[in-house]
């Protein structure tokens, strides 16, 4: 199910509900040349191949945050269906893909994609840069931001932290589109920006490290008393 659509005259941006644990997924292509790349294509690959086809895009890439199952699980087999090369960060086991590093640029047709190196959630996350649109995985979500401790192994509260610090660095008109619908709010927000982030997110207001683990240790309080899912 597509949830958000942009297309121009250079790009197509599409977020989809493929399933998984409330999980985006995301198709991006450039329009001219009508290469593309697939962004947590989760365990939907037929359904992902299917919506790029009618787009008239080819899966050159497939884009990886990180190597949870929920967003890495069928890549192989998407990959296979496409003939695209798999990419995720150094740190994430993702079978068969190639490293892609802080800064790097991938290209798309005349486009291109650009890596930020975000760890917290995982080592290896990575986030996603295509024109004006920030692909941020499990970094951070509308109104809240990944999971870090013993439920995700190999993840720190002190990295994620820092990721954050360092993407809200980027113009505020950026706009966010997480890996999951996780809203932190009442009602319905799939995507946002980083402006609206930064005066919105509980997290992204703390004005301390110490305040922003603190936020994550009584999380289910005050996600109880705020009316969060």
């Amino acid at each position: 199910m597509i949830v958000y659509e942009h297309s121009d005259d250079r790009s197509h941006f599409l977020q989809l509900h493929l399933g998984g644990d409330r999980n985006f997924c995301y198709l991006i292509g450039d329009r001219r040349s009508g290469d593309a790349a697939a962004v947590d294509p989760g365990f939907k690959a037929d359904q992902f191949a299917s919506a790029a086809s009618q787009y008239d895009l080819k899966i050159r890439m497939i884009l990886i945050t990180h190597g949870h199952s929920d967003h890495a699980g069928k890549a192989d087999k998407l990959a296979q269906l496409t003939g695209a090369i798999v990419y995720a960060g150094k740190k994430e086991k993702v079978p068969g893909a190639l490293a892609v590093s802080d800064g790097d640029r991938l290209a798309l047709g005349k486009l291109s994609v650009h890596a930020y190196h975000s760890p917290g959630h995982s080592p290896g996350h990575i986030c996603y840069l295509f024109r004006e649109n920030l692909i941020t995985g499990d970094l951070l979500f509308c109104g809240k931001v990944g999971g870090t401790g013993s439920n995700f192994p190999g993840s720190s509260p002190k990295a994620e932290w820092e990721s954050l610090q360092r993407i809200m660095g980027l113009p505020e008109n950026i706009r966010v589109f997480p890996g999951h619908d996780y809203y932190g709010g009442k009602g319905e927000m799939q995507h946002s920006t980083l402006g609206y982030e930064k005066k919105h997110n509980p997290f992204l207001l703390c004005e301390s490290f110490e305040a922003f683990l603190h936020l994550k240790e009584i999380w289910d309080t005050y996600k109880a008393q705020h009316g969060i899912r």
